[in-house]
């Protein structure tokens, strides 16, 4: 037998969601808190510590990720993007399976570190080829050549989704300007 839902009953779904939402945000507070250093790590590096600790699939990958990007992209350097932020949108959007975390075809059932590698000289050699380029946008300069429509590698067609999913992971795990 089916009713229809009471005010009261309304009421107590709207304390229940209340009560959730106030658990999660301690729970967001304590563990930013708790993780000072990692938490330093990512601001400095231009990242939304909330968004990447809470948002990114793969928080297991994280060490090894920036682990292998420190020697890719010294904070020196000039980048067109964020390559930290953008190295997490690619992952988040590939959602590779193990040894394929990326989607980097040409090293086939690696682990994550050659991976991270992959990805980190592939976004690297094309920060070169777009300063050249006379493009403007380095996430849909890059989609070109990373997830090409068409592919023959792509029989579903997914690749037309890239560069609007790895602009959106982007967005979210970046922290505010470019740095």
């Amino acid at each position: 037998m089916h009713r229809e839902p009471t005010l009261k009953d309304v009421q107590h779904a709207v304390e229940l969601a209340r009560a959730f939402l106030d658990d999660a945000l301690t729970l967001l507070t304590a563990y930013v808190q708790s993780s000072p250093s990692l938490t330093r790590f990512l601001k400095d590096q231009g990242l939304n510590p909330e968004t990447v600790l809470f948002s990114f699939s793969f928080p297991e990958e994280l060490p090894a990720i920036f682990e292998v990007a420190r020697r890719y992209f010294p904070e020196n350097e000039s980048y067109p993007v964020n390559p930290y932020a953008l190295l997490l949108a690619i992952r988040e959007a590939e959602r590779g399976r193990k040894g394929f975390e990326f989607g980097i075809v040409a090293a086939k059932d690696t682990d994550l570190r050659t991976q991270a590698e992959w990805a980190c000289a592939t976004v690297k050699k094309n920060f070169e080829r777009f300063r050249g380029s006379g493009e403007k946008d380095f996430i849909a300069f890059l989609g070109k050549r990373w997830a090409p429509i068409g592919a023959e590698n792509d029989p579903k067609g997914l690749n037309k989704f890239w560069v609007d999913n790895v602009r959106y992971f982007y967005n979210l795990f970046r922290k505010g300007e470019e740095r």
